[in-house]
């Protein structure tokens, strides 16, 4: 974790930890060691850190930690209480542009032209490797441990 002004940057094991606690709404250290496959003691480090610079709040009378506020993570946007690679919105807008070019297509609304051709063949490759990128990034992110 490094402190980049009103950015933290997280990676690793401590991202992973945020994200959890983040679509959890709470957990203590033995259930977010347990979710992750890591040592409890390492859970507690990390909430502990956290609670240090103003990330999470730690609730005395549970023994459990939640999210005070959320930061941003480089690479990714806060849909509700989920992190989605950017990647995705991305690949979802290159297939939004697909499917009006690929429709005027088969009702004959337009006529295969060699541009309106390239404009498919780019939104459809464009689409596939965003939105592809993006599900790694989403796997990545929740890998265990």
């Amino acid at each position: 974790m490094r402190s980049k002004g009103k950015e933290e940057d997280l990676s690793g094991l401590a991202l992973k930890i945020y994200i959890y606690l983040l679509e959890n709404q709470e957990a203590g250290p033995r259930e977010v060691a347990k979710e992750l496959g890591i040592a409890p003691s390492l859970a507690y480090y990390y909430l502990r850190r956290f609670e240090e610079i103003g990330i999470v709040e730690r609730d005395p009378s549970k023994g459990v930690y939640r999210i005070k506020r959320k930061i941003k993570i480089k690479g990714y946007l806060y849909i509700g209480n989920k992190l989605i690679p950017r990647l995705l919105i991305y690949g979802a807008f290159f297939a939004g542009l697909l499917i009006p070019e690929t429709a005027s297509l088969i009702l004959g609304i337009s006529e295969a032209t060699p541009e309106l051709l390239l404009a498919m063949i780019t939104s459809a490759c464009a689409s596939s490797i965003f939105i592809t990128e993006g599900l790694v990034a989403m796997k990545n992110l929740s890998k265990k441990g």
